[in-house]
């Protein structure tokens, strides 16, 4: 008997409790670590909570992926590398190194996201009806989208610190840009609202900016046009 069944022979395979809402969990996460960043900004336990993130995003992708050990290392590897980048930036104190750090830490999440991204909406796409699960996917992929965007923006304003500029605020002046900035530029960006405190300054930042806004648009569209498709094919 295989043991992915569980009982009498030919019954099917059991579902853990979790599978339902792995989006709906992942989402709320999600929304809670976007709420603590600006009380935990550069602390030990906010780098915790987004390595736990991270993890909880790996369970949910490697639920998806199945037991092919090819398709699971895309997903493992740049968490791992991504989580140990993140506790030696965190302690490091040459600041020289510590941005070469962060801005590999960067990448690695960019990575991580990425291929996360790929496989829930690779997903949520493929079926056949729409569940408050498969919903809160769409969500999650599209907010994991946008902190693709603020990884990318990050790493270009620790090779190049000129790429954005902040507004001055008054009483305050000028602020210095660090990663709760682009994480908050990200969201405004790929929701093309467009509040000018943050802006890019440099051709390369301007046009990553273009991509972001393109791809929420596009995003959106598609995410109906899906929800419309399997509205028809039920009614049909």
């Amino acid at each position: 008997m295989s043991d992915s069944y569980t009982g009498k022979k030919g019954a099917p395979p059991s579902t853990p409790w979790w599978k339902p809402i792995r989006f709906v969990q992942l989402f709320i996460f999600m929304v809670l670590y976007l709420l603590f960043q600006p009380l935990l900004h550069k602390t030990p336990f906010l780098t915790a909570l987004l390595s736990l993130l991270f993890l909880n995003m790996l369970v949910v992708t490697l639920s998806l992926a199945g037991a092919r050990a090819q398709r699971r290392w895309p997903v493992i590897l740049p968490w791992f590398v991504a989580t140990v980048l993140n506790g030696v930036a965190l302690h490091s104190r040459d600041m020289a190194a510590t941005g070469l750090i962060t801005a590999l830490a960067d990448m690695s999440t960019t990575l991580l996201i990425v291929a996360c991204v790929v496989m829930i909406l690779r997903n949520i796409l493929s079926s056949r009806e729409i569940t408050v699960d498969t919903v809160f996917g769409a969500f999650t992929a599209y907010f994991l989208i946008a902190l693709i965007y603020s990884s990318l923006y990050h790493a270009l304003h620790v090779m190049d610190p000129a790429s954005f500029s902040m507004a001055a605020i008054p009483g305050r002046g000028g602020g210095e840009l660090q990663g709760i900035e682009f994480t908050y530029y990200s969201f405004v960006t790929i929701a093309t609202l467009g509040y000018g405190d943050i802006y890019p300054a440099l051709p390369a930042a301007r046009m990553l900016s273009i991509l972001e806004a393109m791809t929420g648009q596009f995003y959106m569209a598609g995410v109906i046009a899906w929800i419309i498709s399997i509205l028809v094919m039920r009614r049909n």
